[in-house]
């Protein structure tokens, strides 16, 4: 033996835990099974844990013995626990008695396992309280007999181990050994027809393919009745059209004469199938099947077609990029046995569309699958041609017009062949898709043409730039769809100089051919050289585009600006000085002129102006203000397309000395001056000259002028100050002329637009309703409307004449402004002003009143049960008693509706007080309020807070308080509640006194109820005029009836007036009153067979005792409940003599007498199973034999022979009677005989579900 191989401990258990802790792992056997050194002493040997070994040492009983005594000891129980159900169960009932048992069983078993210590059944507190939780709660529903829908299946389960009831001699016996005695039906006769042999190869007629991912395809062959030891099949090949033999080999057989075997056994009958495995295509018929005897088969020889699959794949085209308009020019080559049928998707930019060509077949091919003769053309026919079942290539040529820009796509999905073979491959769209091969796919981009023409430039607006100067071409490129602004663009065009364009402005002899590459929509070509330029042709991403017109775009370049200045002096008329220069202008170029010029004198240096000329030719005047000596030098010229600066010569320097006339202005200010009525303008007015001056002006308005002058004036400055206006409207003040030292008089152009309100500004308080009074919710806060005239913002000065009256200011924005007014009380508007003007206040609407509303109220309704008290708000209202319904009235004044809250406190006699509070809602001005009145004690109602609808602030001025005292009800129970009085019938004294204890304030009226347990109507007994607290109730005899009945206090009242129902459910007394018990038959038939059960109902108190005698034996019984049931075992007669029970000591005598007869029986084919093989048109005789009391009145059925796997039919049913104890019939029909049902005089028995019987039979069903 191998040292190192592992040994099996006892019982071929794994080695526990605690086997492992004992062994010492030091010590090592030997090979020859002998220990090598002696076994170490006592005292030096290792101790072991106390605590973690077993109670029962491993060496007296080992770990796997003590793991099965303790399932065996669980099992047991659980066996005892169903005993005791279906105990229960026949007694139909539930037992608390039998629950508290296995409650108490259940938990000694599992929580005193643990402490043994079993090897792995140490387990933990938390696991063995969920166990024992677990069957609690199984215990609780099956000792209360709670309908839980597996109890019937489980009830089922219990019965086929054990099925046991009380029989007629005391014992238990097993019912179903006497329902289903298996020996009343005994024998079959089976008749088998034998069958004709036959083979079919693929009946069906489905067509096959290889090929797609199958290399193999498996083709039925049908046998009936027979078992070939030789299968050979013709297989013509399509391509050569050479016949082949394909023989099955001994492989096959055998696996052919399995399924065989197989087929009898499942019982199907002779018919099972074999699938051969075929591998090359072709053309395959059975040629020949011989049977066992070597005699051939009969066979139907109709052709199988297996074919390569057909596909198809995409011929590759060299462009994948088309432009728009382009044809696709693609080819589907289609692969399998004509005509085919291929379905295709063309994918446009997301939108799918599919098609389908059909009938695709070479040119010349015909099929006889089509056409009229297609049914017959399947059968084969003498030197039949199958050339046209060969596979073949069609080519499918899509030339379609690609007309939409984008992302096209063609896809195969489907292709069919005339068999009906389809190969789908799978599309995008589906989960899990793996992505198309490239030889079902083909790609294309369709691009937009591109579209060019020139914007802003033609023949007639040419472009002008300076010489030597490059500007853009104004090429505008685009595509009618949406393009990528960094798409390249190619532009081509014809160039011809401008000295070599024809007369009408075409192009020349001299043609120059450009191009330019656009990097973006955006990008254009730079052109320098004058000339006319001509586009013809844009191209994009290989895409040729259009040329729109304007296509032609002329350039130039223009000649430099040139200047010739002409100046004269302007002679003063009054003082023959020269004032300034007039100078004329002459220029050449492209206008419009930019003239650049710089000033100088005594008093500045070089102060540029520049002058705007819009043609060739333009007058200038230059008139300086102050005398001296001006230089003008012309600097810079300016047109459409040069910037030339001018040459400092002369010839462009101009120069005079100027002495200008006396002159006066206005100083800087706007030109219209606002002003309001009643109010003087002041102006200040600049004079130029030599002193004293003499200054005239005019103010104009409506068509009147108003002259004034002032003389001697010595200072540069003068302020003309102008009368109040009394008038509104539009003044002008002129300045008409100015005089100096030297007498001339200068007129004057300067003048200034003066704008008079033609209003005062006007304040006035506005309407609410129409009037300037409201009324709003305390401290709320109110706009007061103003109507304001004027130009704002406006101040508005205002007070409350009945507060403080002071001055407040509102700065209004528009002129429908408002004040806010917080406080009540008469506003007055004091004064107002605009934002330049004092205004009025209107007399009639300078005032505003601001009024609020009352505040709510609350107080109670006059009542005679409501009485004031000396206190203030505080009123008492009348007694009740506890549980009665009051309540009383409240008045509300204000605004509806009401939300009222108040408070309870509640002070019982005894114990501490409550404090509730509630709240209510009210729409009218009255509202009741319900008093509580639960409990007993003092209640105090107290309401301190009220809203309406305009106050909801809950403020209450005082509190309001309502006081009622609510007396307890009185109370009566029973001194002993629960209490059982038993009584006799025959007892003279039926009454007994039964105390009760009274509470309130007597004297006490009492109402007992006495409720019969089969009476649904109660009875009342009235007790009136109690004095004292504990009384003794005598029920009279009249009130009692026999039976158990319910004595319970129904109502009590008390000197008050208070009074207290009792509920249905409070305590109570039983009073019993008993008779003899008897016994009743259920069943008034005399006659009963074996196996049926006697019954019986029993009346009075269990558990009874019953005697009866049986087969000349007296015997004694006990029933726990009021049935008494027995089962039949053996034939005899059966009478119960007397009957007693519990409750009472009389016995009943009776005399019940009850025959037991015994059952049927029959046996066919002297109770054998016999099988017999006949021809058809034979037969055989069937043997009945009978015991029992004539006549006899049998059921047989004819049912198919059964096979496996398969259940057996019935194919008919007799029914036939004999008079004596035996009887022959004969039959010819294949099948299994059998009977089915028995019946003699008295008794009946059957092995299928039956109607009832009748009176006096037995009717069996299982």
């Amino acid at each position: 033996m191998n040292p190192a191989a592992p040994r099996v401990g006892v019982g071929a258990y794994p080695q526990t835990p605690a086997g492992a802790r004992v062994q010492n792992p030091n010590q090592r056997p030997a090979q020859d099974g002998r220990p090598r050194n002696l076994p170490e002493a006592p005292e030096n040997q290792p101790l072991a844990n106390p605590t973690s070994e077993p109670v029962i040492p491993l060496n007296l009983i080992d770990a796997p013995t003590q793991r099965f005594y303790a399932f065996a000891i669980y099992v047991a129980l659980i066996g005892w626990r169903f005993y005791d159900w279906i105990q229960m169960l026949e007694d139909n009932g539930s037992s608390f008695y039998f629950f508290c048992k296995w409650v108490v069983i259940d938990f000694i078993f599992f929580f005193s396992t643990p402490s043994l210590r079993i090897p792995w059944l140490e387990l933990s507190a938390s696991t063995v309280s969920s166990i024992f939780f677990f069957h609690l709660i199984v215990n609780w529903l099956l000792m209360f007999n709670i309908p839980v829908p597996w109890n019937t299946w489980l009830l089922g389960l219990v019965k086929v181990f054990y099925d046991k009831e009380l029989a007629i001699n005391e014992h238990n016996v097993k019912v179903s050994s006497i329902l289903h005695n298996s020996s009343l039906i005994m024998g079959k006769q089976i008749i088998n027809i034998l069958p004709e042999g036959a083979a079919l190869l693929n009946p069906q007629k489905v067509p096959y393919c290889l090929g797609q991912g199958s290399n193999v395809v498996s083709v039925p062959v049908y046998f009936n009745a027979t078992v070939p030891v030789e299968v050979e099949l013709l297989r013509l090949d399509l391509e050569t059209d050479t016949p082949e033999l394909v023989k099955l080999g001994r492989k096959e057989i055998k696996e052919i004469g399995r399924q065989s075997a197989k087929s009898i056994e499942d019982g199907v009958l002779g018919v099972y199938r074999y699938d051969i495995a075929i591998k090359k295509p072709g053309v395959y018929q059975l040629n020949k099947v011989l049977d066992e005897y070597k005699l051939e088969v009969q066979r139907v020889s109709e052709p199988t077609y297996v074919v390569p699959c057909p596909k198809a794949l995409v011929r590759t085209t060299q462009a994948s990029t088309k432009c728009l308009g382009e044809l696709s020019d693609l080819f589907l080559d289609v692969y399998g046995t004509p005509p085919l049928k291929i379905v295709y998707s063309r994918t446009i930019n997301g939108k799918d569309h599919s098609f389908h060509f059909q009938s695709l077949q070479p040119e010349g091919f015909s099929s006889p699958l089509i056409g009229p003769q297609r049914s017959s053309s399947l059968i084969p026919q003498q030197d039949e041609d199958y050339s046209w079942a060969k596979s073949q290539t069609v080519t499918v040529g899509l030339n379609e017009s690609m007309n939409a820009a984008g992302e096209w796509q063609y896809s195969i999905d489907e292709v069919h062949d005339v068999f009906g073979n389809l190969v789908k491959y799978p599309s995008s769209e589906e989960p899990d898709a793996k992505p198309k091969p490239k030889n079902l796919v083909q790609n294309f981009v369709v691009r937009e043409r591109p579209k060019a023409t020139i914007s802003g430039c033609d023949l007639r607006h040419p472009l002008k730039v300076a010489k030597g100067r490059s500007t853009k071409l104004p090429v505008k490129i685009g595509r009618p769809g949406q393009t990528r602004d960094n798409v390249a663009h190619t532009l081509t065009w014809h160039f011809s100089p401008i000295d070599t364009l024809t007369k009408s402005g075409d192009h020349g002899d001299v043609i120059e051919v450009g191009s330019f590459t656009a990097k973006n929509m955006d990008d254009q070509p730079s052109i320098t050289a004058p000339g006319l330029y001509t586009l013809k042709s844009v191209s994009c991403d290989s895409c040729d585009g259009e040329i729109e017109e304007p296509s032609s775009c002329l350039l130039l370049n223009p000649l430099e600006p040139t200047l010739t200045l002409q100046a004269e002096e302007i002679p003063d008329k009054c003082a023959g000085n020269s004032i300034g220069l007039r100078v004329n202008l002459d220029l050449i170029g492209t206008p419009p002129f930019r003239l650049g010029y710089t000033v100088s004198s005594d008093t500045e240096q070089n102060r540029r102006e520049t002058v705007e000329i819009k043609g060739l030719r333009q007058q200038i005047d230059l008139l300086p203000r102050s005398a001296g000596r001006y230089h003008y030098r012309f600097r810079r010229l300016e047109d459409a397309i040069y910037s030339v600066p001018l040459p400092q010569t002369d010839e462009y320097y101009l120069e005079q000395n100027v002495k200008p006339p006396a002159t006066a202005y206005f100083k800087a200010g706007p030109q219209t001056i606002s002003s309001c009525l009643d109010r003087p303008v002041k102006l200040d007015v600049k004079l130029l000259g030599d002193g004293p001056f003499t200054l005239e002006w005019e103010l104009v308005h409506e068509g009147k002028r108003t002259s004034e002058k002032a003389t001697n004036i010595t200072d540069n400055t003068f302020t003309i100050e102008t009368a109040p206006f009394s008038t509104g409207g539009e003044y002008t003040l002129a300045l008409k002329s100015i005089k100096d030292k030297t007498g001339c008089r200068i007129f004057l152009k300067e003048e200034r637009k003066i704008s008079v309100r033609r209003q005062r500004p006007r304040a006035a308080f506005g309407v609410l309703d129409g009037k300037r009074t409201t009324t709003v919710v305390e401290a709320a806060l109110v706009n007061l409307p103003l109507k304001l005239s004027g130009d704002g913002p406006w101040r508005v000065g205002y007070r409350n004449l009945n507060g403080s009256s002071e001055r407040q200011v509102r700065i209004a924005r528009t002129s429908n402004d408002f004040i806010e007014a917080k406080d009540r009380g008469i506003y007055e508007i004091i004064d107002v002003t605009d934002d330049q003007c004092p205004g009025i206040i209107n007399p009639q609407a300078k005032t505003f009143e601001v009024n609020w509303f009352p505040r709510p109220e609350l107080s109670f309704v006059p009542s005679d049960s409501i009485q004031p008290t000396e206190r203030v708000n505080r009123f008492v209202k009348r007694d009740v008693c506890e549980g009665d319904v009051d309540g009383f009235e409240i008045k509300l004044q204000g605004s509806p509706p009401y939300h009222v809250e108040y408070e309870i406190k509640h002070k019982p006699k005894t114990g501490s007080g409550s404090v509730t509070r509630r709240e209510f809602d009210a729409a009218l001005g009255k509202a009741a309020v319900s008093l509580d009145t639960a409990r007993s004690g003092l209640y105090t109602y107290t309401f301190s807070s009220l809203a309406d609808n305009l106050y909801n602030d809950k403020r209450q001025s005082e509190p309001l308080t309502l006081e009622q005292t609510v007396n307890a009800k009185p109370s009566a129970s029973f001194v002993k509640p629960g209490q059982t009085i038993k009584m006799c019938l025959s007892d003279e004294s039926l009454s007994e006194s039964i105390p009760i204890k009274l509470e309130g304030k007597a004297p006490f009226y009492v109402e007992v109820e006495i409720k019969h347990h089969a009476i649904n109507l109660p009875e009342v007994y009235r007790i009136p005029n109690i004095q004292t607290n504990n009384y003794g109730i005598q029920i009279p005899k009249q009130y009692l009836k026999l039976g158990g009945q319910q004595i319970r206090i129904r109502k009590v009242r008390d000197d008050r007036g208070c009074q207290q129902k009792i509920a249905s459910g409070g305590s109570f007394v039983h009073i019993q009153l008993y008779e003899a018990p008897s016994i009743f038959p259920l069943e008034q038939r005399t006659d009963y067979c074996v196996g049926e059960r006697i019954a019986y109902t029993l009346s009075g108190t269990p558990p009874f005792e019953v005697q009866y005698n049986f087969a000349g034996k007296q015997m004694k019984a006990k029933s726990q409940t009021t049935n008494f049931r027995r089962i039949a075992e053996h034939p005899g007669e059966f009478a119960i003599t007397s009957v007693s029970d519990k409750g009472s000591e009389c016995r009943a005598a009776v005399n019940l007498s009850k025959t037991i007869h015994p059952m049927p029986s029959v046996k066919i084919s002297k109770g054998r199973v016999i099988q017999v093989d006949i021809h058809e048109g034979s037969e055989v005789e069937i043997l009945f034999e009978f015991w029992g009391t004539p006549p006899f009145e049998f059921t047989y059925t004819r049912s198919t022979n059964a096979r496996k796997g398969q259940r057996s039919q019935i194919l008919e049913t007799r029914h036939e009677i004999s008079y004596e104890h035996s009887k022959v019939i004969t039959a010819s029909l294949e099948g299994t005989y059998e009977v089915v049902a028995i019946k003699d005089q008295y008794c009946s028995f059957s092995t299928v579900s039956t109607g009832t019987g009748d009176k006096g039979k037995k009717a069996l069903k299982y």
